[in-house]
């Protein structure tokens, strides 16, 4: 069930749903609405902090971004990262060894010492939705990089922000070894119902042009100058309905991330807290509504 790898490491298996198919077949397909707005991050994006998940034994490059907090002094010697629980699953189960190295770079990251998700399973019992995980890393990243705050906002503000004017950006790795991108021009999406996730107030969905290799980066809100996380890209529910090289249909299934609520800010704002010195002395791992954390 729950390990303690050679690494020290830890975590509880999870796999997004949407993305099993494309992730088990090798497909790389671009989930496009309308005109690809996709482009490189640039320096003054502020995104720095975005990065890719290296694990042992596979060739997938996730996402996933550094995460700060207002509440807590930088001057630490660990970061905390956020990506999606599917991230750490491969086809042959739990991936291990695995490392965040900021901005794609081809050199060694910071270990990944410890992982809580918000799922033990997302891609059964319709618990796909908690498709969320916080990881610990061994050391402090150089303070030049960018972290990113995350925030709570319900899904209706977040489309009526957007309907109102506000910036949202999608960020991720473009494929295997593609650069890291974003898209722009897109956001919080109303649900219909005939979307696969219906109205569930756990996700939201977006209409940012994405491909596989973009799982686990931050759905952002850009306000007076300041990125915020509000979700973490999760999957493509319209993966089997679309045909390759046409625009989405948003009557159909759009593209989901698992939004920022209260469990996910409190894992965040927990192993900001704990660093290093709290993950190693005890195992905390993904527990599900409220409830105790299983035993390792």
């Amino acid at each position: 069930m729950h390990a303690t790898n050679a690494r020290g490491w830890r975590t509880a298996p999870a796999i997004g749903l949407g993305f099993l198919m494309l992730l088990l077949s090798g497909t790389a397909q671009a989930n496009i609405y309308g005109v690809d707005d996709r482009r490189d991050i640039r320096p003054d994006d502020g995104l720095s902090g975005v990065g890719v998940i290296v694990c042992e034994g596979t060739t997938r490059r996730p996402t996933g971004v550094l995460i700060a907090s207002p509440f807590l002094p930088p001057e630490r010697d660990y970061d905390v990262i956020t990506s999606a629980a599917h991230v750490f699953i491969g086809p042959r189960g739990r991936l291990t060894n695995c490392e965040f190295r900021p901005q794609s770079k081809t050199g060694p990251g910071a270990r990944i010492l410890y992982i809580e998700s918000g799922s033990h399973t997302p891609y059964r019992d319709r618990d796909w939705h908690n498709d969320w995980a916080v990881a610990v890393l061994d050391r402090r990243l150089p303070d030049e990089l960018d972290r990113i705050e995350p925030r709570v906002i319900d899904e209706d503000t977040a489309v009526a922000l957007r309907e109102s004017g506000a910036r949202f950006i999608l960020a991720g790795h473009n494929g295997e070894r593609g650069p890291l991108q974003m898209s722009e021009n897109c956001g919080p999406a109303r649900k219909l119902s005939s979307h696969l996730n219906r109205f569930d107030p756990r996700v939201v969905n977006h209409d940012c042009d994405m491909m596989p290799g973009w799982s686990g980066g931050p759905l952002i809100l850009q306000e007076n100058g300041i990125n915020y996380m509000i979700a973490v890209n999760s999957q493509a529910s319209n993966a089997i309905t679309h045909s390759s090289g046409r625009a989405y249909s948003g009557s159909l299934n759009p593209n989901v991330a698992i939004r920022v609520d209260d469990q996910f800010k409190r894992a965040i704002d927990r192993l900001l807290r704990a660093g290093t010195t709290g993950v190693t002395a005890k195992c905390l791992v993904a527990s599900k509504d409220e409830l105790p954390a299983l035993p390792c």
